[in-house]
């Protein structure tokens, strides 16, 4: 089934709100008739021709899309919501029976897989494997004949990899994803901010990935090419949680090999984050600072103590 575009609509929103008549945002780029007919939804215009109206209408295409995306509600928001409200409640039997009548469905949006994947794993759902083991190949066989990794994929891999055993991923694989995760975060250009995000946190879970199985000369060497790239990134939106948590895995990585190099940046990673705390009071700053105080904790076989 063919989904109705919605730009149209959305983009008459915006020009009423902005106050603009119809004959002016049309102008001689396109006809009143034609303008009208694209605002119900009726028809479509090329990308050269709606740049053009944007530009009667004083809008920058990012100032569009940010909008858009405002005012929106695809259906799998809605089903994302539905699926949420049943996680919430502890409702895991509608859960899953909601999960396993989408997947039963012919055409899934590639989202709505996504979704699936994330709530399945949240609740450890074990039983009817394969019918969830096929929504994660399907969603593995997508990715891999992406040749350029999109929000979704990125947001994809970072599920997968983040509760990955060795078996699920050759080392070779997790490296080549990092390489692109390092030559993909921009340094120059800030409208790429969001899908930077996106790729630090796959950075993340990817040298995690390589930590909690054991590639310790890997992980560490890769670590230290994405705490230079965070270095050089100060404009990065995020960036010192980013590295902070680099620096945290380094420390862990090196505490599993018993070095007192782990002990050493231990001690620096949760003095910077306990300054943290003193400074902001955040209760999810105070939770993070404890969950990476056990971890390492955990990890350290030096006998030496932390001191910070």
């Amino acid at each position: 089934m063919v989904k109705k575009n919605k730009h149209g609509s959305i983009f008459k929103k915006l020009r009423e709100e902005r106050g603009y008549k119809l004959k002016d945002v049309a102008g001689d780029v396109i006809s009143t008739r034609t303008l009208t007919r694209f605002e119900a939804d009726e028809t479509s215009l090329s990308i050269a021709i709606f740049e053009k109206l944007l530009e009667n209408c004083g809008i920058l295409p990012l100032d569009y899309l940010v909008y858009y995306n405002d005012n929106i509600e695809p259906e799998s928001t809605e089903y994302l919501r539905r699926l949420q409200s049943y996680l919430q409640s502890g409702s895991e039997s509608k859960l899953v029976i909601e999960c396993k009548k989408e997947l039963k469905k012919r055409d899934i949006e590639f989202s709505k897989r996504l979704d699936i994947l994330t709530v399945i794993r949240a609740i450890s759902w074990k039983e009817d494997s394969e019918l969830f083991l096929e929504n994660r190949r399907l969603i593995m066989e997508k990715i891999e004949t992406t040749n350029k990794l999109g929000w979704d994929d990125i947001g994809g891999l970072q599920i997968l990899i983040s509760g990955a055993s060795r078996e699920d991923f050759t080392i070779d694989y997790i490296d080549r994803i990092i390489d692109e995760c390092l030559h993909n975060i921009s340094t120059i250009n800030y409208l790429s901010k969001y899908l930077n995000i996106k790729y630090c946190d796959l950075l993340i879970v990817s040298l995690a990935y390589l930590s909690r199985n054991g590639h310790y000369s890997l992980a560490e060497k890769r670590c230290k090419d994405a705490i230079k790239l965070f270095e050089r990134c100060t404009s990065l939106l995020g960036i010192e949680g980013f590295h902070d948590t680099a620096n945290c895995i380094l420390a862990i990585i090196y505490l599993r090999q018993n070095k007192i190099e782990g002990v050493e940046l231990a001690n620096k990673v949760l003095k910077y984050e306990n300054m943290i705390v003193e400074i902001t009071d955040d209760p999810y700053v105070i939770g993070t600072v404890d969950f990476n105080y056990k971890r390492l904790c955990k990890v350290n076989k030096t006998g030496i103590d932390f001191e910070f």
